[in-house]
């Protein structure tokens, strides 16, 4: 026995101190044998001793006063103890050691028959029965943990003879039977080919084929057939099996069911090209046969045209007949579209109700235009869904392209200016895309940027232009109107930006500052005893319609003490064409805190007059195009009079704008009209000018401060 690295840990449990003196001096003459012996009295002390398992190696008595070292042997098989126990006797008693062999002693020793030489080898052959017993107990385990493994899996494994003719199948657990229908007796003999049914050419076998001439392990995906003859998608790992001396004598494979995996994956790579709804190419795709369309272009020296289509008048069906029945409205769309273009064209969906027509290899650029009336007549058809017919329509936006052009998907922003524009005109119609829209664009997009940096720094002006009473020429009030003094192109006018500001909703953080802006002004105006009327304030109806405008409207007075009575706003007829029943109410909850009313810009808009009767306003502001040609064209002058007769008839003051003219004043003043605003009297100015302006002039009758 080769001496071990530590002394073993030996333990007596002996009732009787000479013997353990004795044992212990055996053991130290003992040749090759390294040890350390502790020493415990009785049955108690042996079996906690027994319990701490700290020893190598037991011997025990087997006279411990009144008990019997046989129950230490019962007691350590019943607890599972594995450590070799040798039994101590005096006398030499074959029956007993049987019983005792039998009981788990790994030895029988008669006390006075043995010395050192003998009781050292029968230590060393204890511990290494020991150990084999051990080993083979792990073995054994191992060997069933192992066949319980290979039940167990969920992937199919099946091991080759490597060394028989035809490499034949020896095993298959539970696992293959399951995946692949055939039982055990069916594939055992057999090589494992009959899997692949008629599909002998795939790819990954001359893989298998080359990795087992080189005896190397191989990972495939096939296509296998079960025994119902249904095909399966097989990810299989095959691995050579060498035995002690390196010889390969086996193959293991695992095999693996992906169907389902492979399904999944197909559907995502679907899913990643293709819209869900409509089942038509998506961005993804669209941009791949845009690059395509332009190859063809340029090498065959053809047109290629990129139409972008936009339902006109979804939105309301969707919101109110609910997703599913505008979602099958998408469906119907898409597959008229589709049945009116060729096989080569592509149609596609970007989202929402905007579809992309990709038009390759055409001969004229004009060819277009007739698909492009196709498409708008198939879109304006009835849809007759859930027993109502509705009805949409399309706006397309055409660009053409030679395919050399180095960002293809610039076409499709061409298609979109063009389709925007398109819905400018109407909508139902086609626009072509032209340098001149890109641009407007261009100088929208570049104006949108500046703005954003002058909300940012606070860069406008409030000018305020009086309002005179026509009878007794006292200043009434004052219109702040909004200028934006830009560094490199100097004073902007609101004509142009304002629009961008709407369209972009930067117009809500102008509007909050003028509105704060001007109640401040107006309270600076009271507290140097200037009673100049109340401060005129135009309201876009973007902000209005906002569902918190009341709240910045009472923030503004609050932040700038100035008197409700103080503060009107302008609005315009537009407010009513979304929601006119809440406009209305917003007009009344502002009525009741105090704010005056003025319905701005009146006659120019679409709203219904019925409405006129019910908004709770205090003036209406008629359009300075009236005024303009009040005095050449009798028409405006007829119109005039007839908004002025009109809103005295309920209770309105009528205020005139744009007044440039004594003549258009004294026509004004015939007509009755109440208040005027305009050149002739007053331009629009700063604060600092209006308070010496208020200082001049004669003081109203009665002052609102």
């Amino acid at each position: 026995m080769t001496p071990t690295a530590q002394p073993l840990r030996l333990l007596l449990i002996e009732d009787d101190e000479d013997d353990y003196l004795i044992l212990r001096d055996l053991l130290d003459e003992a040749a090759g044998l390294s040890c350390h012996l502790d020493w415990v009295s009785g049955l108690a002390a042996g079996k906690a001793a027994l319990a701490r398992d700290a020893h190598d190696l037991y011997l025990i008595d087997y006279r411990l006063g009144a008990d019997s070292g046989l129950e230490l042997l019962e007691y350590a098989g019943e607890a599972g103890r594995l450590r070799p126990m040798i039994l101590l006797t005096g006398q030499d008693d074959t029956e007993l050691d049987a019983r005792a062999l039998a009981m788990g002693a790994a030895d029988y020793l008669v006390k006075g028959q043995f010395d050192a030489r003998q009781l050292g080898r029968a230590i060393r052959y204890a511990l290494e029965r020991s150990a084999a017993s051990e080993r083979l107990l792990q073995s054994n385990a191992r060997a069933a943990l192992l066949q319980r493994c290979l039940e167990a899996s969920h992937n199919g494994v099946l091991i080759v003879d490597a060394q028989a003719p035809g490499r034949p199948v020896i095993y298959v657990n539970p696992a293959f039977e399951q995946i692949t229908g055939y039982s055990a007796e069916e594939a055992l003999g057999r090589n494992c080919r009959f899997l692949q049914g008629s599909e002998t050419r795939q790819s990954g076998i001359e893989e298998i084929r080359r990795a087992l001439a080189a005896q190397r392990e191989v990972h495939v995906v096939l296509r296998n057939f079960r025994k119902d003859g249904s095909a399966f998608w097989n990810d299989l790992y095959i691995a050579p099996v060498p035995d002690e001396r390196g010889v390969i004598t086996h193959y293991i494979g695992v095999q693996n069911d992906i169907s389902e995996r492979k399904h999944f994956e197909s559907q995502l790579a679907y899913n990643a090209n293709h819209d869900v709804l409509t089942g038509l190419p998506n961005r993804a795709l669209m941009e791949d046969r845009l690059e395509q369309g332009c190859q063809i272009a340029r090498r065959y020296q053809r047109q290629l045209g990129v139409m972008l289509l936009d339902l006109d008048g979804f939105k309301p069906i969707n919101d109110t007949l609910g997703h599913a029945i505008g979602d099958r409205m998408l469906v119907e769309v898409a597959q008229r579209l589709a049945a009116e273009l060729r096989p080569g064209d592509t149609l596609a969906r970007l989202g929402g109700d905007e579809f992309v027509i990709v038009l390759p290899d055409l001969a004229h650029g004009e060819d277009v235009l007739a698909v492009a009336e196709r498409l708008i007549a198939c879109v304006a058809r009835p849809y007759r869904l859930n027993e109502l017919d509705l009805h949409v329509t399309a706006s397309i936006g055409i660009t053409l392209s030679d395919g050399a052009i180095a960002q293809p998907m610039q076409l499709i922003q061409q298609a979109d200016l063009a389709m925007y524009q398109a819905k400018q005109r109407g909508r139902n119609n086609y626009q072509w895309y032209t340098e001149h829209l890109n641009r407007q664009v261009s100088e929208s997009m570049t104006l949108r940027n500046e703005l954003q940096k002058a909300i940012e720094a606070l860069s406008f002006e409030l000018h305020y232009q009086p309002q005179i009473d026509a009878r007794s020429g006292a200043v009434t009030g004052y219109e702040a109107l909004l200028r934006w003094p830009h560094a490199e192109q100097g004073m902007i006018s609101p004509a142009r930006f304002i629009p961008v500001a709407e369209d972009t909703g930067q117009i809500i953080p102008i509007s909050l500052w003028v509105l704060a802006r001007a109640c401040r002004d107006a309270r600076r105006l009271q507290l140097d005893g200037l009673q100049g009327g109340a401060v005129s304030v135009n309201i876009s109806a973007v902000h209005f319609l906002r569902d918190n405008f009341l709240d910045s409207v009472r923030e503004a007075l609050r932040a700038s003490d100035l008197p409700p009575r103080c503060l009107e706003l302008e609005i315009t007829e537009s407010v009513l064409l979304e929601n006119a029943e809440r406009a209305i109410a917003l007009l009344r909850e502002l009525k009741a805190l105090g704010v005056g009313l003025a319905l701005d810009d009146f006659g120019t808009g679409y709203s219904s007059l019925s409405y006129l009767k019910d908004l709770p306003i205090d003036k209406v502001k008629i359009d300075r195009s009236f005024i303009r040609d009040l005095i050449d064209d009798p028409r405006d002058a007829a119109v005039t009079r007839g908004i002025i007769s009109m809103a005295h008839h309920l209770d309105l003051q009528v205020v005139a704008e744009g007044v440039e003219t004594a003549a258009q004043a004294a026509r004004l003043f015939d007509s009755q009209c109440d208040v005027f605003q305009g050149y002739y009297y007053a331009r629009p100015m700063p604060l600092s000018e209006l308070e010496d302006y208020l200082r001049r002039a004669r003081p109203a009758a009665l002052g609102l401060a």
